[in-house]
């Protein structure tokens, strides 16, 4: 895919297509590297992403409790 630099300031970016963010799974921000002379960019993944709804699912609703105090 060959796609144009734009200028922005002092710097250059590129304007990724929507289909590809979408299929990698990019949101806001990305990890760069550099490996053999490449750019390399992978979706930035916090910890425990995705552990709540894992858990809702699993447990169901009424038994996970996301925000407050817990009722014994």
């Amino acid at each position: 895919m060959k796609i144009k630099l734009v200028k922005i300031g002092n710097s250059y970016g590129v304007r990724l297509p929507k289909a590809l963010l979408e299929e990698y799974g990019f949101k806001n921000e990305v990890n760069l590297t550099v490996r053999q002379g490449a750019f390399v960019l992978t979706p930035v993944v916090l910890p425990r992403m995705g552990w709540k709804e894992l858990l809702q699912d699993e447990a169901g609703k009424h038994l996970i409790k996301a925000e407050g105090e817990w009722e014994w």
